[in-house]
């Protein structure tokens, strides 16, 4: 291998550098000059009589030789310097393309990060606004939206509506301007790639000496490449090593993104307050009365927000959710927020109430130990119970959920829902209950006077219990069920027995009390006894 070649390997394996091998090459010019001299010398010195003479052939191809010689060396200093002017041309050419891709990259990153911005805001009002909605349909459900607060809602709603399309038109130019920039990094991906395609104009003696080098270059940044992969799983395992070895990981809470929830208590106190009018609303959570021997209303409250809560005091943030008032007359409690739950427990002095109203979305409602004029409890999913309690009225109104009287003195009881079991075991003097799908229980215990009960279920069983000393006028009558009577004493006035429709009418003559009953269920039966049975 001539001494040429061999340096030009040298070039491609990376061992020599450019300007390394042009010296190389300028030296074994050098040489080759004083060698072919120095030899044209001793030929002239020995062949001294044939000056004259023609060159030998040999001479001519010995001279021609070194001549291709020098004229390759010629061509490869060419080669790098051409290479190097290419080089330097192609990067300025390549840094103004990219400058410019760049530049619009950064026009339209800003764009669509200033419009990113606007639609979190209108995303932040309509959230606003369509809770303080949501507040209002909640006072509408709990019969406490006035004629203001309708108005009020109605522009709340024609502002959201405004806010949506306007976000509608933001989303659609952040859209476009993705669209945008997903071009210029195209523009900008495919710019580099083709730069690098045509980076040089190789002559086509060079081509296959050019692509050789290349593919070395290739292989040692692949090299490289390795290298660095492994230097930085080394590092990184060194780094976890580390802090396995350094961290009590039993120390370590980490906490799991998910609804946001901060809760508190408080204490409500009213010294010697004599308000006989009750109204509580509540969304979620649950409500307790009870008597005890102060003279001051106590309501102990255990509140939870669910989602951030934009104030530095949670009690803060919970009376501007709300609306309490108290005085003399009566006790307000209204929260309808549905982002809060709320358990109250009402302490009342032991005295008449003239009036208490309770409703609620989601929630138990139970009173205990009252003596009170008129009651009326709503709740839409939740139990409703009424112990030891006096009324001359109680209403109550569920969607799902049971409903217990238990224990009590009721003049007139109204029970309506609509999925769940009604438990009446009370004195009451007239009852009227009606349900879709669950069981009726009615039970009259041992000395209460009931004078009249009113029964009806769509889906659902009817037991009833009076006492035997208890005079009584009854009908009943189901579609698909059966009537199974254990009065004792009792008259059979009609009796009908249909496989689709059976039904009774019947008496019993007591002197001291009459109650009139009327039964009637579809797809249930009806069962009659006697309370001490």
């Amino acid at each position: 291998m001539q001494e040429r070649d061999r340096i030009l390997e040298l070039v491609k394996k990376g061992i020599l550098s450019t300007e390394e091998a042009l010296v190389l090459l300028e030296n074994i010019a050098t040489e080759k000059d004083e060698k072919l001299v120095n030899k044209e010398a001793s030929e002239v010195k020995k062949n001294v009589a044939f000056e004259q003479e023609e060159v030998t052939e040999s001479e001519k191809q010995e001279h021609e030789s070194g001549k291709l010689e020098d004229e390759d060396i010629l061509g490869t200093e060419d080669f790098f310097e051409k290479l190097q002017e290419n080089e330097r041309q192609d990067q300025e050419r390549l840094e103004k393309i990219l400058a410019e891709i760049t530049e619009g990259i950064n026009e339209v990153s800003a764009n669509l990060d200033e419009i990113s911005v606007e639609i979190d805001g209108l995303d932040k009002d309509i959230s606003e606004k369509n809770e303080a909605i949501t507040v209002l349909n909640t006072m509408e459900d709990l019969d406490g939206l006035t004629e203001a607060k309708a108005a009020e809602r109605t522009q709340l709603e024609s502002e959201v509506v405004y806010l949506k399309e306007t976000r509608e038109q933001l989303q659609e130019e952040r859209e476009e301007l993705k669209s945008q920039l997903k071009e210029f990094k195209k523009e900008q991906k495919e710019t580099v790639k083709d730069e690098w395609k045509s980076k040089f104009e190789i002559p086509d003696d060079w081509k296959e000496q050019a692509n050789e080098t290349f593919t070395q270059v290739g292989e040692k940044v692949g090299e490289a490449g390795t290298q660095f992969g492994s230097f930085i799983k080394k590092t990184i395992e060194a780094v976890t090593s580390s802090v396995n070895d350094n961290v009590d990981w039993k120390d370590i809470n980490i906490k799991v993104p998910g609804v946001a929830s901060q809760s508190f208590t408080h204490e409500f106190v009213y010294p010697d307050n004599q308000a006989t009018l009750i109204d509580v609303k509540v969304a979620n959570g649950k409500v307790a009365f009870k008597t005890w021997d102060q003279s001051d209303v106590k309501v102990t409250a255990d509140i939870k927000f669910y989602g951030k809560i934009n104030s530095d005091s949670l009690f803060e943030a919970f009376l501007e959710r709300a609306d309490i008032d108290v005085d003399e007359e009566k006790i307000s409690f209204q929260i309808p927020n549905k982002r809060m739950k709320v358990d109250l427990v009402f302490y009342l002095p032991k005295r008449n109430y003239d009036h208490m109203s309770v409703k609620m979305l989601n929630g138990d409602i139970k009173l205990t130990d009252l003596n009170l004029g008129d009651i009326f409890l709503k709740t839409t999913n939740g139990e409703m119970t009424v112990d030891g309690v006096t009324a001359s009225m109680l209403e109550t109104e569920g969607v799902n959920g049971e409903i217990e009287v238990k224990n009590s003195e009721i003049i007139d009881f109204l029970g309506e829902t609509v999925n769940g079991n009604v438990r009446l075991k009370a004195n009451i003097k007239s009852t009227k209950v009606s349900l879709i799908n669950g069981e009726i229980r009615v039970t009259a215990p041992q000395g209460s006077t009931p004078k009249k009960i009113d029964a009806s279920a769509v889906n659902g069983t009817i037991k009833l219990a009076i006492p035997k000393e208890t005079g009584i006028e009854g009908a009943c009558k189901t579609n698909f069920g059966s009537i199974k009577n254990r009065f004792s004493d009792v008259e059979m006035i009609r009796e009908k027995k249909d496989k689709t429709n059976q039904c009774e009418e019947f008496r019993r003559v007591r002197e001291d009390n009459l109650v009139y009953v009327n039964l009637s269920t579809t797809t249930g039966s009806i069962l009659l006894k006697d309370t001490d049975n």
